[in-house]
């Protein structure tokens, strides 16, 4: 027999052990394994039996095995893209750590928020990445405050709350310029220029976007050159730079057709905003044809919010 095999049986052997800490140990181990595998069905019913065997230990549960085995359960939710129950498991997780004073629980707070983004409930996203940034202390990894300003930023965006979403792109940038990550400097540059752009301010929009757009050039960076081109199209346009906002949007569609995995959403954004600028020059005829060229597209990949969202 394997060493492999042989270890896969003695944790079957303690899972039938009459000792409840035991029988958690093993199919705790046997979820791991199974994930590793990315067997995430079987991993989350290791995980659950898990949990019902330790709750039934009653008072001499620990805590913080609990909060480890409803994390368990959250991660491989997550990979079953049942984002909703995720983020109630990581939630219950966060709870536990925070009980017993663990820092793991700011980790899991962040995957909590990622969770309910995926779920499209992006206040609870919004309020879990808040938490976790309220929670900080000096001690906590400065990285990891940084990425909770951007991530919560991001669900504002959805909130289209764009001065708050300002406020935490413009404070993430701030902490990632002082640890010197150039690239996620750019998102945040991107970002803050789609504020500005929504908050109809064209001429900071356009700072914001030339900034992304000197790292995207300087590092030869297709993705954030993309990007940053788009977010330059919109203040172009936003400053009635129309025939500008044109030439820009046509290259950021064209290199993001060029992906191995063109991202669909954006597309069709920039061609409604292409049509919106066409009509604009009083090109009607253009604009038209632009919106009848990507209805179909629009029916498969947008909700039914994004729809009819305004342009202005």
């Amino acid at each position: 027999m394997r060493e492999d095999e042989q270890e896969e049986a003695k944790l079957w052997e303690n899972v039938a052990s009459p000792d409840g800490d035991t029988k958690v140990d093993a199919l705790l181990q046997l979820s791991y394994n199974a994930a590793g595998q990315q067997e995430y069905t079987e991993a989350l019913a290791f995980c659950e039996t898990a949990r019902e065997t330790y709750e039934a230990l009653g008072a001499i549960a620990s805590s913080m095995k609990m909060a480890h085995i409803y994390f368990g359960i959250g991660h491989c939710l997550r990979h079953l893209n049942r984002s909703a129950d995720a983020a109630i498991a990581l939630e219950k997780s966060v709870e536990l750590y925070q009980e017993v004073g663990s820092e793991d629980a700011l980790h899991i707070l962040n995957e909590e928020g990622d969770a309910w983004y995926e779920a499209k409930e992006y206040q609870k996203s919004y309020d879990a990445y808040r938490r976790a940034i309220e929670d900080s202390n000096p001690d906590t990894c400065d990285s990891i405050v940084a990425r909770n300003y951007v991530d919560a930023g991001t669900a504002l965006e959805k909130l289209k709350e764009w001065s708050k979403a300002l406020e935490h792109f413009t404070e993430g940038r701030a902490r990632y310029k002082k640890l010197k990550d150039l690239r996620t400097m750019a998102h945040c540059d991107e970002e803050i220029s789609l504020c500005y752009y929504w908050l109809k301010d064209g001429v900071s929009s356009l700072y914001h976007a030339q900034l992304a757009l000197d790292y995207a050039v300087t590092a030869n960076d297709q993705c954030h050159l993309m990007w940053a081109k788009a977010r330059m199209a919109l203040a172009m346009k936003r400053l009635a730079e129309y025939e500008e906002a044109l030439k820009l949007f046509a290259e950021a569609k064209l290199i993001m057709t060029q992906q191995e995995n063109p991202p669909w959403k954006a597309i069709i954004k920039i061609e409604r905003q292409v049509a919106d600028t066409l009509k604009k020059l009083g090109r009607e005829s253009e604009s038209t044809e632009v919106l009848r060229r990507i209805s179909t597209f629009e029916e498969i990949f947008l909700d039914e919010g994004e729809k009819t969202q305004i342009l202005e």
